[in-house]
């Protein structure tokens, strides 16, 4: 069986790597720059170096903190350019397409529905965990049918990612644990999903040590310069490893979560993680056991089976977002009983994310780990 590996065409990284960003625009034959971030970041000017070296380097930028499409054709934007976190990265990458292809977006929810393709991108994230500059997917809110949904086309890389650590020093613990979770949470589905292949596993594997080796020290001190590197670069590896094969049950379920409890992707990965786990152990238990020692800080094959290993995954991870200070629980982020039914039919329509999982899950399973895991 043949497989085909895509990334991005170009990754610029290292601390400081931001002020490279004139550069890269005029690599790609741009001279004006359409930033699109997030409305927040915009408000207390985390964007400043990306604009400092933009105007340093003779490059004519306009900010948008959202993506108005109409202004950026009249500004004759050249180059978009991607700065926040993933919802602003996934935006950015859906304004590309529609800067070439007529919209509305929610027409090319799908795979490879794309016909043309999108203005030349650059993608710099703030935080560390969705990966998403990595990846050809743009997650979006399906406004007409509840969660979210995704694009997915070869046209939606970037052409170039920055990847700067200093740019997350100043993160929340709070953001730092759950975007951090995230990028644990793509490797480890990516790693132990169907789609594996060896190119996957050598990305993903660095990407959960590099993960557990690092998040706690990230959380407690944001700015250890070295562990915030190290989880910059985790991030990166995941969305190169997933990117390429999908993720599974537990995206499947946190992204079809109710719109209108808000609740971060993150967040809504990291307490949706080891119900999941623990349903899925028992289809992969050799992965799922090197997956249990990462998040343990041991190599336990010379003293526990590898059931045993596997078994003790849901615990491990649990015992993750408990020193993150992460609840687990749905009821704790606004959703109700009543809302789990619904949930399960839309988690289990996610066939592009099912399809991926290493266990088969039908809707009755997920509607009764939702209910068993809804004051856990």
């Amino acid at each position: 069986m043949a497989f085909v590996h895509y990334t991005v065409k170009k990754i610029v990284h290292g601390l400081g790597a931001i002020k490279e960003a004139a550069n890269e625009v005029k690599n790609l034959k741009g001279s004006k720059a359409f930033i699109v971030t997030d409305p927040g970041l915009a408000k207390i000017g985390v964007q400043k170096p990306l604009e400092e070296a933009l105007t340093a380097g003779g490059i004519e930028w306009k900010l948008y903190a959202e993506a108005q499409l109409d202004e950026a054709k009249a500004f004759g934007a050249d180059v978009i350019i991607g700065f926040g976190g993933g919802s602003a990265l996934d935006t950015t990458k859906a304004a590309s397409v529609l800067l070439s292809n007529e919209g509305p977006i929610d027409k090319y929810f799908g795979i490879n529905l794309v016909p043309n393709p999108s203005l030349p991108c650059i993608l710099i994230p703030t935080t560390s965990g969705t990966g998403s500059e990595m990846t050809n997917i743009s997650v979006l809110a399906d406004t007409k049918n509840g969660g979210k949904k995704g694009v997915v086309s070869e046209y939606m890389y970037a052409d170039t990612v920055i990847l700067d650590a200093e740019l997350t020093f100043g993160l929340p613990p709070r953001v730092t644990a759950m975007t951090g979770v995230d990028a644990f949470v793509h490797a480890m589905e990516s790693f132990c999903g169907i789609a594996a292949t060896p190119i996957t596993d050598a990305l993903n594997l660095q990407a959960m040590k590099l993960v557990g080796a690092n998040i706690r020290q990230a959380y407690a001190n944001g700015k250890n310069a070295a562990a915030r590197d190290a989880m910059m670069y985790a991030s990166a590896l995941a969305g190169m490893g997933f990117g390429n094969t999908q993720n599974g049950i537990i995206h499947a379920i946190g992204t079809t979560l109710p719109v209108e409890c808000h609740i971060p992707h993150g967040l809504a990965m990291s307490f949706c993680a080891p119900f999941s786990v623990g349903f899925n152990y028992i289809a992969n238990p050799e992965k799922y056991a090197i997956v249990a020692d990462i998040l343990r800080g041991d190599d336990r094959s010379g003293c526990m089976s590898v059931m045993d290993r596997a078994a003790d995954v849901e615990d491990a991870f649990r015992d993750l977002l408990n020193d993150l200070d992460i609840a687990t629980g749905l009821s704790n982020y606004g959703v109700k009983r009543e809302d789990l039914p619904a949930c399960a039919d839309r988690a289990f329509a996610a066939k592009r994310l099912l399809n991926n999982n290493p266990r088969a899950a039908s809707r009755d399973q997920i509607l009764a780990l939702l209910e068993a895991n809804f004051e856990a």
